[in-house]
């Protein structure tokens, strides 16, 4: 197979294709799950923008175990809907959704889906609290429309019987208080289970004991008796303490993906086994049995992560946790290569604070370390387990586009295949059915909004299951390619260049867009901006400047204490690069950015050589006032004392960067003493390009109080400034309602300032 196959020209809406009201074209290679209407393909006039900024028709993706079942969340006359089609037969089934956010899709059985959301909590021994984030456990109980509510049975413990219950708590009652300690972070899931028959759901958490758990990360599907089960550690909700223990304890819970019922798991020490000691996490291996566990020891202040020999837990490794330190302690990822070590994410030993680096290392039975594991930084590559054995297979690198460093042979040569089906693309390998001959990729790039693709290898079968933007014509997809240049000092910087379909790239006016972050990168795919500036003839640059994530620690490390410095001058070496090869005119240049691209380019309106006109889209103008307001949201304990981190959603038991982190912020910034001068609203006199200004009164991440002010002192001093404010929108724009009237906004004010034509 040597390439993916578009859709066909003759489209079928998507409510026929989902409920079979006519019959799919299917190509010779290949069928069709979603394809869009088609809109009439204009030869001239581009299309309209609201085309282009339509969210993605399909959300999430997850393939069943046995790779017979495809699950995924598209919209359907307006309403989000989860489809499950089957393969073999093309059969669908629709299932709506209550509005409500999800962060994956995966699979129990063959009847059942498991529908998440995850936030980021303090990992710890700490009852409730401030510092705590906390999802309902039965806040998605309701995501699915029912006609038909599956009664809820009375709460009980299956595990034990009454007088075992009185036995625990009198015994509970005797002992010790212990101490309080953070020392990590971790995730929170809210869980809900899909019955696909009975299109019904059933939260997992509140069904298990007399209080109501919290899932920490999606449960683990492991067969007992032949039937699929879900084990994982569930956080007990407590509203009181017990004579000083910790108000809401880790338990390891086995439950049932039909009722939500749960079983107590025995791990060989029950609570009075395990008086001043907190166990927190536990790993399984395929067959659903404990390799070791996590415990924290209140008489000594001592993290461990344990495993049985003889019958008896022993550490293997041990670590004092030292909380004004903000000592971090390791998290099990999953089994090492051998099937007997552990892959735990660690803490670069020597590192602390904003300078805190993480890896992924092999911890083995007897407690020797490996060395770190994967190519890169553990915050942005990504583990990859053989679904079959559950051992590590190697890792993914996230940059301008995915690469695969895989050990494991078997999965190294089916990767290389997905890669291969899509020359020119960057693929991502998105699920895999337990045998990994099956899976589901995503194509996106070059002049490819992107695409789920089903691949059998066993079979040679290939199945489209929807392009994301299937609404904007395929000769209106802006080209998009990877480029590179060279800072004034050297470095190397890599970009996105995106190509307008008319005219021919020549001396075109520039419109260059720095991301958000600083520590965040642009990667290949459909950008939303971007299509709409390239289709009305722009030419435009996305620059993953020096201090961008996703090309490895030392280029992240160049951007410290760079902010408003090297970072902004990397922007205008891009564009002096693309002057150079006559691909863009130099005196029709403006800067669009959204957050610290916002600040950059309000930091670009001193300098109308290089910059025609700016637009901040929700971006930063007085930084120690940022700064401030970060901090003033930040917990207690503050979570950058450990680590700045954030769980992710997508793969389990892995971090990312946390995007509020007040001490990854300061870490670009450098000396407090140069904020001041580094602050646009603190050069109002000195700017000369026009402004827009455009901000959400929703913003959780930028205090649209930002943008005010520098409205005022830009209306103050005279200065030609445009504000527009988007009512209950977010920082990443994640409605239509709010993409469409900001690039209604930015063309609006490219037209007055730096036409296209």
């Amino acid at each position: 197979m040597s390439r993916i196959h578009r859709a066909a020209a003759a489209g079928i809406s998507l409510a026929a294709m989902l409920f079979g009201m006519e019959s799919a074209c299917a190509q010779a290679t290949t069928e069709v799950v979603v394809r869009g209407a088609l809109r009439p393909r204009p030869v001239d006039a581009p299309p309209p923008i609201d085309l282009f900024i339509k969210r993605p028709r399909i959300e999430q993706v997850a393939l069943s175990q046995d790779g017979a079942q495809i699950a995924f969340v598209t919209w359907l006359e307006g309403y989000r809907v989860l489809v499950i089609y089957r393969v073999a037969d093309q059969s669908k089934r629709v299932i709506k959704l209550n509005p409500g956010d999800i962060s994956a899709l995966s699979w129990a059985d063959d009847n059942h889906v498991l529908i998440s959301t995850t936030v980021t909590g303090l990992r710890g021994t700490c009852g409730s609290g401030p510092s705590q984030k906390k999802v309902d456990s039965a806040s998605l109980s309701g995501s699915v429309s029912q006609a038909n509510s599956m009664p809820a049975p009375r709460p009980d413990n299956p595990a034990t019987n009454a007088a075992d219950n009185s036995a625990m708590l009198n015994a509970l009652n005797s002992l010790s208080t212990p101490g309080c300690a953070y020392y990590g972070i971790r995730a929170q899931t809210a869980v809900t289970s899909v019955n696909i028959a009975e299109r019904a759901g059933v939260g997992l958490g509140s069904r298990m004991s007399e209080y109501a758990n919290l899932a920490l990360g999606t449960p683990d599907v492991v067969m007992v008796d032949g039937k699929p089960q879900l084990i994982g550690p569930y956080l007990e909700m407590r509203g009181l303490s017990m004579n000083g223990q910790p108000t809401k304890r880790v338990y390891l819970w086995r439950s049932d993906p039909e009722t939500g019922q749960g079983k107590l798991i025995n791990d060989g020490g029950g609570d009075l086994d395990r008086e001043n000691r907190y166990v927190d996490d536990w790993l399984l291996d395929k067959q659903g049995n404990i390799v070791a566990r996590s415990v924290y020891s209140f008489r000594n202040e001592q993290f461990s992560i344990e495993r049985k020999v003889d019958g008896k837990w022993k550490p293997v490794l041990t670590r004092k946790i030292v909380t004004r330190d903000g000592t971090f302690a390791p998290f099990m990822a999953g089994l090492g290569r051998d099937g007997q070590s552990i892959v735990i994410f660690d803490a670069e030993p020597g590192t602390s604070g904003a300078d805190r680096r993480f890896h992924y290392y092999e911890l083995a039975a007897d407690g020797k370390l490996s060395a770190l594991l994967e190519p890169g930084d553990a915050t942005r590559d990504r583990p990859i387990f053989n679904p079959e054995t559950g051992r590590l297979a190697g890792f993914v690198q996230t940059g301008e586009a995915p690469e695969y460093s895989l050990t494991d042979p078997l999965m190294r040569e089916l990767y290389r295949k997905a890669q291969d089906a899509a020359p020119g693309q960057a693929v991502t390998v998105v699920s895999t059915a337990r045998d990994p001959h099956r899976m589901i990729i995503f194509a996106q790039g070059g002049e490819e909004p992107g695409a789920y693709h089903f691949i059998d290898f066993t079979t040679g079968k290939t199945l489209e299951i929807g392009d994301i933007h299937p609404e904007v014509p395929s000769e209106w997809v802006a080209s998009q390619k990877s480029v590179s240049y060279k800072a004034s000092d050297g470095l190397e910087i890599g970009a996105l260049l995106t190509l307008p379909p008319k005219p021919e790239p020549k001396r075109l006016p520039l419109i260059v867009l720095p991301h958000d972050g600083p520590q965040a990168h642009d990667s290949r795919g459909f950008d939303w901006l971007a299509q709409v500036l390239a289709s009305r003839g722009y030419l435009v640059l996305q620059p993953n400047y020096r201090g961008s994530d996703g090309a490895g620690p030392a280029f992240m490390a160049a951007g410290q204490g760079q902010w408003g410095r090297r970072m902004q001058s990397d922007l205008a070496d891009g564009v002096r690069d693309l002057a150079g090869q006559g691909l863009a005119d130099p005196a029709r240049v403006c800067i669009i950015g959204n957050g610290y691209g916002g600040y950059a380019a309000l930091e670009g309106a001193t300098m109308p050589d290089i910059w025609r006109c700016v637009a901040s889209l929700g971006g930063i103008s007085d930084i120690g006032d940022y700064v401030s307001w970060v901090k003033s949201k930040r917990s207690v304990p503050d979570p950058d004392q450990i680590a700045s981190l954030t769980a992710d959603p997508v793969w389990p038991r892995a971090f990312s960067p946390d995007p509020g982190s007040a001490a990854i912020v300061t870490g670009y910034l450098g000396d407090p003493s140069g904020w001041s001068a580094l602050s646009p609203r603190n050069q109002v006199a000195d700017i000369k390009a026009p402004v827009l200004l455009v901000h959400q009164t929703d913003d959780r991440s930028v205090p649209v109080r930002q943008s005010k002010v520098m409205r005022d002192a830009l209306q103050a001093a005279g200065k030609a400034v445009t504000y527009t404010e988007l009512p209950g929108s977010d920082h990443e724009l994640t409605t239509e309602e709010a993409r469409l009237a900001t690039a209604e906004a930015v063309l609006k004010f490219l037209q007055t300032y730096n036409p296209a034509n």
